[in-house]
């Protein structure tokens, strides 16, 4: 083989190598660092210091040049329409002219998007509760371990339900009405949950009926008494 060919060789398994590092530095929600937001939330600075102005960068990937610079909002905030999973980079330059501009400080930022649950309301009597079955859309693919609590609602205060923290959850001693149930689900990221969303349903209880209460005159076709 001649050194053209390991040449070549040489510089195709490098930008392989490189192709690679390059995926792999892709933002993961349960990375060590990574500042965590729910899907519209902006991400807010502090004000920078008096005299100077913040300078933001933003790469999809851990980079030493990031090349997009980012319009931040009242000079400390990114829009939450603008906000995305990656690196933000922040420098600082004083408004001096000919000031120089700051080292860079990465952070690394990810977008939660939002879970979709529902359930399926069932109606029963009370004698014999049925399990109202919960379903939750996860559009996160890297994140396995969800937290679900069942609650009651009252107008706009919500009860938690003692021990309802799986994904269905059966009434225990329901009342005879209509109750509205409500699921919430979260992220749990690192032991600590996040980004919760709720549905709620409304579920009707009706009461046993009362025993019959019909008399041996009301009813029809049995044997007559005869004299023979």
């Amino acid at each position: 083989m001649n050194s053209t060919i390991k040449k070549s060789l040489f510089v195709i398994t490098l930008l392989l190598i490189c192709n690679f590092l390059r995926v792999s530095a892709q933002i993961t929600p349960t990375a060590t660092g990574v500042n965590l937001f729910c899907k519209g939330s902006d991400l807010t600075l502090p004000a920078p210091p008096a005299g100077e102005n913040w300078i933001v960068r933003f790469s999809a990937t851990s980079t030493t040049t990031p090349s997009a610079a980012v319009t931040l909002a009242g000079g400390n905030k990114i829009a939450a329409a603008d906000l995305q999973s990656g690196y933000y980079y922040l420098s600082s330059k004083a408004t001096t002219a000919g000031s120089c501009e700051s080292d860079m400080q990465e952070i690394p930022v990810y977008v939660l998007k939002p879970l979709v649950p529902d359930f399926a309301e069932a109606n029963f009597c009370v004698e014999t509760p049925v399990a109202q079955v919960g379903t939750v859309t996860n559009p996160e693919s890297a994140i396995n371990t969800l937290a679900y609590q069942w609650y009651t609602v009252v107008g706009t205060t919500e009860t938690a339900i003692s021990d309802a923290t799986q994904k269905d959850y059966t009434p225990v001693s329901p009342a005879v009405g209509t109750t509205k149930y409500r699921l919430k689900v979260g992220y749990v990221i690192n032991g600590n949950k996040y980004c919760a969303q709720t549905v709620d349903h409304d579920v009707t209880v009706t009461a046993k009926p009362a025993k019959p209460t019909i008399t041996p005159a009301q009813i029809s076709g049995t044997a007559n008494a005869v004299t023979f």
